[in-house]
This record gives C-alpha cells, sequence and structure tokens, in this order.
C-alpha cells in the first residue's frame, strides 16, 4: 500500500507539511462518516474523525443496512461482523383500517437470487452496532474518533482547510498517526451531517439585493417533519417484523437489545418555526402521533435512546433540486450534509454510495495533485429524477414507504460521467457507468469457485479481459501500473484452463450473460465496482485512461 506523502495535495508556498498534520479530516463518526474515514485509510490517507456534539444530536437512529450498502461494506471488509450482528429482512406487516396484510421476506440465504446479487434484502441491525464496528476496524490503521464540543467556520484557501475547533484550538495537528496534537490544516474536509454556521461564509449579497428598501426574500413555509427514533415501548408483541401503517408510522424491533425503530411521517410543524430549524420533537408528541394514527392506545412509549425531527425540502422519491451542493472548493459534502437525500427512508444508503465514490477519488488528488476524477463527484452523486410511475396514462402516486419496502439500490448507474468511456463491443449487457454484478467464476489458480466481489475487493482498480486473447493487453497494463490495478482474464470452458493468462473460468455462464460475450474487450472497473472504461485491446487506451487516478504502484 502506498501511504501518502504529507505534502500529497500540492501544499501552498511558505506551507511545510507539518503545517498540515492530516491528509483529510473527517466530520461527523456516524455511519457515514466512519466509512469514509475507513476507506481513506486503507489507502494510506492520514485522516482524522470529529465527533461534534449536534452532530451526535442530530442524527438520525437507523434501522438498518439496505443490499446495497452491505456491498459496500463487503468491498470494506466488514460485511461478515456486520451479519453476525444484524437480522436479515424482516417480513412487513401492513395495517390498512381493519385490514392486516402479510409481505414475507426475501428468499433466505441458500435459494436462488438474482443474477448478481449476494445479498437480496436489508439488514436489520443497530446503528450503534454499525459504528461499533467500524470503529473498531479503523483502529487497526491507529484511527480514533474524536469527541469534540463544536467547531468554528471552516477556512479554505487553493491550498487546504483551516477546522477551527470549539474554544480556538484547530484540527489537523501531527503528533500522532491520528492527526491530532497541535494547531494545522487539512487538505480536504468531508462534512457528512449538516452542521449549521460551519460551511465558509455565503457570498455577500448583491448589488441589488443590497439595496435601501428591497424587499426581503420571503420567509420558507413551516415543512412537515418525519420522526425518527429509537426508543423503548410497552403493549406490542416483539416480533421480527417490520410494521406500516397507511397513515404513515412504522416501528421495528432492533436486534441485540429492546429498543424499537420508530417513524412518523408528515408531522406537522409548529407554524412558526422556520424549515431549518424544525420544532424539537418530544416522547410525548411522538406518543400522540402514534395513539392518533394507528388507536392502539394500550402502547406506551417509555424512553427514547434517540428521537429526530426532519424537515425536509423535498418528498420521498422525488430528486434533490439541482443547487444541492456536493463541494465547496477543498470541502466536500456526503450524507445528511449534501441534502440531497434528507428523509431517512433510504437516505443513509445513499450516503454510504456517496462516500464510496468520493473516497478513491479523494486519494487520487492527494497523489497526483490533479482533481480529474474529483471533479466529477458532484455530477455523479446527485440524484436524478424517478421514472415516472403510471397507471392507464395518468401519474401513479408513490406510496409513502416505498423507500423502505421498495428499495432498488443497484438501479444507480454513471453512464452519463465523463469518467465512463466506451469504446468497443456490441451488444453490451453491462455499460460503462454500470455497478458490475456479482458473479461464480472458477478461479484456475486455486481451483475452486469464487465470486468476482472477491476479486474487487479492496482499494485496487481491476482489469478484466474477456476471453484468453485479451491476456497480453491485461499484462502490459498491469506491469505499468504494479500492484494499483489488479488484472484478471475470464476464459470459457475447461478448455481454456491451459491458455497462458488465463486466470479465471466462466464455468456457470454468469460472466457471459452479465458482463458480455468473449472475444477482445477488455474492463476497467473503479474502485467503488464500476465500470469506467470498456476497450479493445490496445493497452495504451487503457493506461491513457487511469493515469492520475490509480493511488498504488510497486
Amino acid at each position: 500500500m502506498t501511504v501518502i506523502q504529507p505534502d500529497a495535495g500540492q501544499p501552498g508556498a511558505g506551507e511545510s507539511s507539518s503545517d498540515r498534520g492530516c491528509d483529510v479530516v473527517v466530520v461527523g463518526a456516524g455511519p457515514v462518516g466512519l466509512a469514509a474515514a475507513l476507506d481513506l485509510a486503507r489507502r494510506g490517507v492520514r485522516v482524522r474523525v470529529l465527533e461534534p456534539e449536534a452532530a451526535r444530536a442530530s442524527r438520525p437512529p437507523i434501522r438498518g443496512l439496505g443490499p446495497r450498502s452491505l456491498e459496500l461494506f463487503d468491498d470494506l471488509g466488514v460485511s461478515a461482523e456486520l451479519l453476525a450482528a444484524g437480522t436479515p429482512d424482516l417480513p412487513v406487516r401492513r395495517y390498512a383500517g381493519t385490514r392486516v396484510e402479510e409481505s414475507p421476506a426475501a428468499a433466505p440465504t441458500g435459494k436462488r437470487r438474482p443474477l448478481g446479487r449476494t445479498y437480496l434484502g436489508p439488514l436489520t441491525i443497530p446503528g450503534s452496532r454499525v459504528e461499533a464496528i467500524l470503529r473498531d476496524r479503523l483502529a487497526e490503521y491507529d484511527v480514533v474518533v474524536e469527541q469534540v464540543g463544536g467547531l468554528g467556520r471552516l477556512r479554505q484557501d487553493e491550498y487546504g482547510v483551516h477546522v477551527p475547533l470549539a474554544g480556538g484550538a484547530a484540527a489537523g495537528g501531527a503528533a500522532s498517526a491520528n492527526g491530532s496534537g497541535t494547531p494545522g490544516r487539512a487538505a480536504y474536509v468531508i462534512l457528512t451531517d449538516p452542521l449549521p454556521d460551519v460551511l465558509p461564509a455565503p457570498e455577500p449579497p448583491t448589488e441589488l439585493e443590497g439595496k435601501p428598501g428591497a424587499a426581503p426574500p420571503p420567509e420558507p413555509e413551516p415543512a412537515p417533519l418525519t420522526y425518527v427514533g429509537e426508543l423503548t415501548l410497552t403493549g406490542l408483541a416483539r416480533d421480527d417484523v417490520l410494521h406500516l401503517w397507511e397513515q404513515g408510522v412504522a416501528l421495528a424491533p432492533l436486534p441485540g437489545g429492546d429498543t424499537w425503530w420508530f417513524l412518523a411521517y408528515d408531522v406537522p410543524d409548529h407554524p412558526n418555526v422556520r424549515r431549518t430549524a424544525p420544532q424539537a420533537p418530544t416522547l410525548a408528541r411522538a406518543q400522540q402521533v402514534f395513539h392518533e394514527r394507528t388507536g392502539l392506545t394500550d402502547v406506551r412509549f417509555r424512553d427514547a435512546a434517540s428521537l429526530v425531527a426532519y424537515a425536509a425540502p423535498t418528498a420521498p422519491g422525488t430528486a434533490a433540486a439541482e443547487t444541492t451542493s456536493y463541494r465547496q472548493g477543498r470541502i466536500l459534502l456526503a450524507g445528511d450534509a449534501t441534502g440531497a437525500h434528507p428523509y431517512p427512508l433510504g437516505g443513509l444508503d445513499a450516503g454510504l454510495q456517496d462516500v464510496h465514490n468520493l473516497g478513491w477519488k479523494l486519494a487520487a488528488a492527494l497523489v497526483s495533485g490533479e482533481e480529474t476524477a474529483l471533479e466529477t463527484y458532484a455530477g455523479e452523486r446527485r440524484p436524478q429524477p424517478a421514472p415516472r410511475r403510471t397507471l392507464f396514462g395518468r401519474a401513479k402516486p408513490r406510496p409513502w414507504h416505498a423507500d423502505l419496502t421498495e428499495p432498488d439500490p443497484f438501479a444507480v448507474h454513471y453512464r452519463t460521467s465523463g469518467l465512463s468511456q466506451e469504446l468497443g463491443g456490441k451488444r453490451l449487457f453491462l455499460h460503462a457507468g454500470d455497478r458490475v454484478p456479482d458473479i461464480r467464476l472458477w478461479s484456475v489458480r486455486t481451483g475452486s469457485d469464487l465470486r468476482l466481489f472477491d476479486i474487487l475487493r479492496g482499494p485496487h482498480w481491476t482489469l478484466i479481459g474477456l476471453g484468453s486473447v485479451a491476456a497480453e493487453t491485461v499484462s502490459a497494463v498491469r506491469l505499468r501500473f504494479g500492484n494499483g490495478v489488479r488484472g484478471e482474464v475470464i476464459g470459457g470452458g475447461a478448455g481454456t484452463s491451459a491458455i497462458p493468462g488465463v486466470s479465471l473460468l466462466d464455468r456457470y455462464g454468469e460472466a457471459r450473460h452479465t458482463l458480455g460475450s468473449r472475444g477482445g474487450n477488455v474492463l476497467v472497473v473503479r474502485p467503488d465496482g464500476h465500470v469506467g472504461l470498456r476497450a479493445g485491446l490496445r493497452p495504451e487506451i487503457v493506461v491513457a485512461y487511469l493515469e492520475g487516478m490509480v493511488t498504488e504502484a510497486v
């Protein structure tokens, strides 16, 4: 592994490496922030994780992880621990008046699954358990979460970011591997929670806005709230089931304790409270909403380990506005900090995909000083409008619980990104920008089955040659980039195992039906598991594509 040097990221004139004791400061130690830190730490990036009190207080508890998030944690090497601590895919019990409907969970492990998918449904697991597992893995890289009272306003220039802590100290010293110690700077900051008065001050008003007598902008109307909590209750059997009421209420038992995940959607806010400052939720108000909407007055809420109110500018299932911010100079925003997916209905999964998209690009910028890949972050992660649902030519409304019960995280692709290049291939099943499926293959080296994700797992790029004729191209690219690129060649049947360069066999036909036909194509797979380049057999094209983005070398 290449350890990124302290002066990576091009320090400015007069700025020494000791002035910037860490490469990246991650603000927010929820699952999104910890996943970002772990991805960077395994790439040799010196990272520091800060947990302000305001971030802890405003972060909603989670019900679990979606199947795509489990794939991302598989890449980070912690999926086994998460699966052992959680409960796979709860059945759904819907209440509509006096009618009760049961929906079974997804097919359990061992049953036939969709081609290319290992994780079929969500995993129910408390957020505290997810965070504990990630913190333990971060400790292996000498990274420890630092609890801080608060942050001042970030200040940046073209070379780095100053991160002031409450009380006047600053983040980024070099006294330890974790970056704590004397005041200093970081090359970049990742903000994963929406903290007030932390981002750089906005530009001063325009001449028109500053004129005396100019009408002030209208105050936003109070937005409905979404309550999310982790609490204890009595009066409801603790079955392993997700309870959904059509009036916009959900309850689910969390494994490993006696707490429940609670959600109440579209709770009216106080009319005199701005959208940006919703009324603080209380256990009594949550209890009132539950009783009014379900009629179950025997169910009593006892204690709340966490209770958060969301005021969101967009309805579930709609895309955020084009003004959604993912980057402000050297400050990168992810998860709830972007404002793109503020509802807790699937927002965690989107936030995890944010940082999985960001980590390798940020590491490449630190090593090379070039931001070619990093500049695509906002464009790739900004949500696109959801497909229009119609019924007999009329718009079909999307149920409020759709992101809880009908997630489709595998539909995310980056086909329109500048990093997605298609230079060869016909009758393609897999396009540049698509997620690479997890398929079964046969390893010539070990003489046993393996999953494609076993090859992709880790911080490297992957070059996959389709057909034995691609072996020479794969070898040439590997020679150029060394350990930064893993190369594999997929042959057809058992007869191709003796051909030099063939390392994998498509014994089950899954590669042919998902990656495309063999015969002279190579796939360049990005570290986040999406196809970057599909090309022919000219190694110089692949080398030119990878220059400046591969962060490891021999």
